[in-house]
């Protein structure tokens, strides 16, 4: 692990910082602007007061794993193979990258997603959607495609900020990548009486639903005894984030016995975004020649693409190299 000089003034970090742990364990995208680096041996490089200067990322990820097994397994039922671990993980993980929300006052993480693009999920052999989806349709879309899953929030933290920084995050990673679609699936619980399919689907706005074209068929459709008349359970906020930004469903739902849930499989076209969420999500881009494609007021520093910075707004951060650590300190901006 790097040390770090005890005269060197850190800037105060956020009380939500949210960074992404690579499947190599190299820091990926510094996506809150607060100047966390993981670097290649998995410990921070660089820590933020109250961040956790030792913490490998193998930590980390189990730490992530264990708020997946209390929202899946303790909170929605779900049936996990890992449940004498206090984890959910599978076979998927180990090619993923993972995007966290971290709350730095509380250390510890408090929203989470995992990432499986087009190129790892070539090395896995498939999407994971593809375990309850046949895809052959939508993949045959020109461009490239970036899942997002397991995606979960700590009961104690819902109500907007840390789903709207995880948002914020995933966008910029989506478009840092140059990804061209989102897919993923997204759960609905049963209410007392069931599934109530047909009143989901009656709640959803002719805009989100995809055209016949994309349609896609689930391995396993949702039984006819499991599906009541009755909307009980509502649109999770979620799918309601998902339609905002302008998602489509494809298809019919398929169920998920495992987690006791019913899929509904999401497409999201990035070109598609609504412009009142990209100017807000889009804030702080960094491109992907390294420098920002978009500096709104406030958003951060920009990058150069020998890695450092090639020029401050209003002080806001330090230097990352190439390397992933910090390279320079500007004035009076800590790191």
């Amino acid at each position: 692990m790097k040390k770090t000089d005890d005269a060197i003034r850190f800037k105060p970090a956020k009380r939500l910082e949210c960074f992404v742990i690579s499947t190599d364990g190299v820091y990926a995208v510094n996506q809150s602007g607060t100047g966390t680096a993981i670097a290649k041996d998995g410990v921070y490089a660089a820590g933020q007061p109250g961040a956790g200067a030792a913490t490998d990322s193998e930590a980390l990820i189990k730490e992530a794993q264990a708020l997946r097994f209390r929202v899946f397994a303790k909170e929605m039922g779900a049936k996990l193979k890992t449940e004498s671990e206090g984890l959910d993980y599978d076979e998927v993980d180990s090619y993923c990258d993972h995007l966290v929300v971290y709350d730095n006052a509380n250390k510890k993480i408090v929203g989470y997603t995992r990432l499986l693009n087009q190129d790892q999920a070539e090395r896995l052999g498939r999407f994971y959607s593809q375990s309850e989806f046949n895809l052959d349709q939508v993949l045959t879309l020109p461009g490239r495609f970036l899942e997002i899953g397991r995606t979960c929030i700590d009961p104690d933290y819902r109500g907007g900020a840390v789903l709207t920084t995880l948002w914020s995050a995933l966008v910029q990673y989506a478009l840092e990548g140059q990804f061209n679609y989102l897919l993923g699936c997204a759960s609905i619980t049963p209410g007392p009486s069931g599934f109530a399919v047909d009143a989901v689907y009656r709640n959803i706005d002719a805009k989100n639903i995809a055209p016949s074209s994309l349609q896609v068929n689930p391995s396993i459709p949702v039984p006819e005894e499991l599906r009541c008349e009755r909307d009980e359970s509502g649109i999770p906020p979620l799918l309601k984030a998902y339609f905002r930004f302008g998602a489509m469903v494809c298809g019919e739902p398929c169920w998920d016995e495992d987690f006791n849930c019913m899929d509904l499989f999401m497409l999201l076209p990035l070109d598609q975004l609504q412009e009142r969420y990209s100017k807000h999500y889009m804030r702080g881009y960094i491109a992907r020649d390294g420098v920002y494609a978009t500096s709104q007021p406030g958003a951060g520093v920009a990058i150069a693409r020998d890695g450092v910075y090639a020029e401050s707004q209003s002080g806001t951060g330090a230097a990352i190299t190439k390397d992933g650590i910090h390279a320079e300190t500007q004035p009076g901006a800590g790191w």
